[in-house]
């Protein structure tokens, strides 16, 4: 399937150029990419490729070179590299105006797609979608295709939409009318429809029999399938037994686990479930490691560049070494818990509960690096590209600029900074399962500190109110830090998501010793009722495009809970949001 995106991508001319020395120049390069053990040769052939696109002003060809690279990178294994010169070769196609983005998107979503990522490859072809012209058939075949591909096995009855689109635009294209039975023949297997899949084998073999020139690849799957689907159960698990070319592939464990299913081998099923989660975990940690790699390579060359200005720059690669022992520390401990979640599962949970269990841990680790990984980038591009320019004596900075750039490289160093530490208090928070109760809190004069706090927070946007109707000399036992890092993130909070108005701090007795309660409320945006709980979950964020890991309300309802009390949304409020924490009145 992926032949059809790659096609659409690697062409290197517009028109046929007739320079002898270019022609074998591009006969070279072309060889070049297909030869992984000539890496050096490729990336030599391919500087010399730019270079006359350059000198000849052809930047449509220019530019198909700088993604060819990418994907050869990706094919590679050299994921954080493809991305980075995909995102800086859309970056220079802007500024050039070369309006062709939806090669780099597609190019994008394949390489997401490849590594089992589907949320990041689905948001990057539906990019490609947004920019390709509505008669670019070229690019629409790609899209359609890769579209239908990745949808088929999780949300069939939308790919079948996407490959009939595809299907419509390759009648007259043998190959690529194959790839299109191929993907309907799969998308009907996994809606168990038998009809529209023999209708689509039937078409496969006589087109086979019509062109023999079109190849063989991808017939063996729909083999599997046909068998599954007729009940031919003993030669169906000869073809799994036999098919090893795909074994490593995302797409054909899926088409594996469904046949199982089908076939009542739940067991069976189960260990390709396995299979996949451990390809997709060593896709991803692949990912991670090479990224980190590649941070690591680059701060290298950043340092052998910068020798007279160690002293000013030491911290950054402090900060970043904490940041990979932090990510190192969450990520272990994470591994750790998942394999004791694991043996308790195949102890004391049926086969189906702990197909669910995988299934969720596969969610929460997608999120996690992908929220960590979109809250990093921004500011440790902002550090590189900063860093790179101060201690470059090709641009002559004066002192304001240079003091500009150093203020933002500790503003952006902070701001990781303040991540790890969110990360670290998020893990030294599920270690413990009680805190010390030992602090004498007399709770008006604590809420007015508090205030005083959150003044110098809001620095006068907002108009701030505290409202007490307790005892002024009222004091509780508790914890004293817990209780003040709950009420800090829930202030921040009211400040962080309301424009204008008022942010309001209540203090109450509930009746019968139902402990203290601190109500927090403003007149900001306010949460949908359907999210007064999701927002106490993980990396959840109403707004996606608000800065923040997602993790603040989380902490703060573990806190309250190991302080024998509780925070939740008040539903009856409308005007914006109010969140009310309760804790225990231990005189």
């Amino acid at each position: 399937m992926l032949a059809v995106t790659l096609l659409l991508c690697c062409p290197l001319l517009a028109q046929e150029n007739k320079d002898s020395v270019f022609q074998q120049l591009r006969k070279t390069y072309l060889m070049l990419y297909n030869e992984p053990d000539k890496e050096a040769e490729f990336y030599e052939a391919s500087e010399k490729m730019k270079t006359y696109y350059l000198q000849h002003d052809q930047l449509d060809s220019y530019y198909k070179c700088r993604i060819n690279e990418a994907l050869y990178d990706s094919e590679r294994g050299y994921t954080y590299r493809a991305v980075k010169k995909a995102n800086n070769t859309l970056e220079d196609m802007k500024k050039d105006n070369i309006k062709q983005y939806q090669v780099v998107y597609t190019v994008l979503g394949s390489i997401f797609d490849e590594r089992g990522n589907y949320r990041m490859a689905e948001q990057y072809y539906r990019d490609a979608l947004k920019n390709a012209a509505p008669k670019d058939t070229g690019s629409l075949i790609g899209i359609y295709s890769r579209l239908a591909d990745l949808k088929s096995t999780r949300e069939p009855q939308e790919a079948w939409q996407w490959n009939e689109k595809f299907g419509s635009l390759v009648v007259n294209n043998p190959d690529f009318y194959k790839v299109y039975l191929i993907l309907k023949g799969q998308i009907s297997f996994f809606l168990a429809d038998r009809n529209k899949f023999d209708q689509a084998y039937q078409e496969m073999k006589h087109l086979l029999i019509q062109h023999p020139e079109v190849n063989e690849l991808g017939t063996k799957s729909m083999q599997l399938m046909h068998e599954v689907l007729h009940g031919h159960y003993d030669e169906a698990l000869t073809i799994i037994r036999e098919d090893t070319l795909n074994q490593d592939d995302l797409n054909q464990l899926d088409i594996h686990i469904k046949a199982y299913e089908m076939m009542g081998m739940e067991r069976m099923a189960m260990e390709q479930v396995d299979k996949r989660r451990n390809l997709r975990d060593s896709l991803n940690s692949n990912m991670l490691f090479d990224n980190i790699n590649e941070i690591n390579a680059e701060l290298g060359v950043f340092k052998l560049n910068q020798e007279a200005a160690r002293e000013r720059e030491i911290w950054l690669a402090a900060v970043i070494i904490l940041l990979l022992l932090g990510l190192a520390l969450v990520i272990s401990r994470y591994l750790m818990r998942r394999r004791y979640q694991k043996r308790l599962l195949k102890q004391n949970r049926e086969l189906e509960i702990a197909l669910d269990r995988a299934q969720e841990s596969d969610r929460m680790k997608s999120s996690f690096i992908e929220h960590v990984s979109h809250e990093i980038r921004t500011p440790l591009n902002v550090i590189t590209g900063f860093a790179q320019v101060i201690t470059n004596p090709v641009y002559e900075l004066n002192e304001e600029e240079r003091n500009v750039m150093l203020n933002d490289i500790s503003k952006n160093t902070l701001e990781i900074t303040n991540i790890v530490n969110e990360l670290l208090e998020v893990a030294e928070d599920e270690s413990k399962e009680h805190y010390q109760q030992n602090d004498d809190i007399r709770i008006e004069q604590m809420c007015k500190d508090m205030m005083t706090r959150m003044e110098v927070f809001n620095n006068g946007k907002l108009q701030m109110r505290f409202h007490s109707m307790i005892d002024n000399k009222l004091t509780i036992h508790s914890n004293r830090n817990a209780l003040e890092k709950i009420l800090s993130q829930l202030m921040k909070n009211a400040i962080k998501f309301t424009e204008k108005g008022t942010v309001e701090l209540q203090v109450r007795e509930r009746a019968a010793n139902g402990g203290i309660e601190f109500a927090v409320t403003d007149t900001g945006i306010g949460i949908p009722e359907e999210y007064h709980e999701k927002v106490f979950e993980r990396f959840f964020k109403v707004d996606s495009f608000k800065q923040g890991m997602g993790l603040g309300l989380t902490t703060s309802r573990k806190m309250a809970e190991l302080l024998g009390g509780t925070l939740d949304v008040d539903s009856n409020y409308r005007k914006g949001a109010r969140f009310l924490l309760v804790v225990p009145h231990h005189a």
